[in-house]
């Protein structure tokens, strides 16, 4: 059922806070077949484990494969992790903790794991297929439900001696700000997520703001999809703007802060919310960011959007994959 020119198959899987996106790729980087399933994260872990093994058998079905046609699987997490036993330790997005998501996944498809944190198998998509090409240092951060970031340093991703380094959405940006689903207080990803901006806004609305996200925005704990956000934002709605706008200057403030500490050569800016948002959203984080890079003076640091949108993790963890377990060349 394969080809010659497909070479080793690899099962990518990209576990995120909402969805479960899941593709069948090959050694030339192509996604054979995908699915996508919703991810059940408040229903625990028998829940998420057939949810996970649903969406892989569904993309392999969708490329008309057998789990017997691909040779390993890659997945990128929420954690923290311990990325060597593929255990998801605990996470701010998922009502689970010590899941063994490595075993999960190789009892179900009887080939080798590889396990990454989900941001960083994402960054590592971009870094090798997208708007990372050709460079070494990257900062990217992806904007979605939670906010994750990636570290790559002269080529590689930077995990730490914790193997969870790279946490751009816990950084602390506003003192004893709004709790995070971590636990602390003033996480970026508490202020500039899209579920802190869904809340802002159901917060305004308790005040009696007039928004066409009324309807959506029931309570604070409302799934607003980035979409609706985007179009309440291009359409000039007053609360819209103003929760996008002050995300972006957030963002801009954690993510010139580390220009400043690390000199990447390009900060990358990915994630539902700035797909949906567009160029737009972007400049926003680049004025922002700029306005606190003070090591940057000559704008040396390149701040671009993602390419790759939804297919970053799927490739980014079948890359991790393939490199780990079938030797294959890698892009350069």
């Amino acid at each position: 059922m394969t080809t010659h020119t497909e070479g080793p198959l690899v099962l990518g899987i990209d576990l995120g806070g909402t969805k479960i996106l899941a593709g069948v790729v090959d050694a030339e980087h192509r996604i054979l077949g995908r699915a996508k399933e919703v991810t059940p994260a408040r229903e625990g872990g028998a829940a998420l484990q057939d949810a996970l093994i649903e969406a892989g058998r569904n993309a392999l079905a969708a490329a008309g494969l057998e789990p017997s046609d691909i040779a390993a699987l890659g997945i990128g997490s929420p954690g923290p992790l311990d990325v060597e036993a593929g255990v998801i330790r605990s996470s701010p997005n998922l009502n689970v903790v010590d899941f063994p998501l490595k075993d999960t996944l190789h009892q179900a498809f009887g080939v080798p794991v590889a396990v990454q944190n989900d941001v960083r198998v994402g960054g590592y998509g971009e870094f090798k297929l997208g708007a990372g090409r050709g460079y070494r240092d990257i900062v990217a951060a992806f904007i979605g439900t939670g906010i994750g970031g990636c570290l790559i340093r002269d080529g590689a991703i930077v995990s730490g001696v914790t193997n969870n380094a790279g946490e751009i959405g816990h950084l602390i940006v506003k003192a004893n700000g709004p709790k995070c689903g971590c636990g602390r207080r003033g996480c970026l990803e508490a202020v500039a997520s899209r579920t802190a901006i869904t809340r802002r806004i159901h917060k305004a609305i308790k005040k009696g703001a007039s928004t066409p996200l009324r309807d959506v925005v029931r309570n604070k704990n409302s799934r607003l999809k980035s979409k609706e956000l985007s179009n309440a934002y291009r359409s000039g709605d007053p609360v819209a703007v103003h929760e996008v706008e002050r995300a972006a200057r957030f963002i801009g403030l954690a993510l010139g802060g580390l220009i400043n500490v690390l000199g990447p050569e390009i900060v990358i800016i990915g994630g539902g919310v700035t797909e949906a948002l567009g160029s737009p959203f972007v400049e926003l984080v680049r004025n922002a960011a700029r306005g606190q890079a003070m090591a940057d003076p000559d704008r040396r640091v390149h701040i671009e959007q993602a390419e790759l949108g939804d297919d970053a993790g799927v490739l980014g963890a079948s890359l991790i994959a393939r490199e780990r377990y079938l030797s294959a060349p890698t892009l350069t």
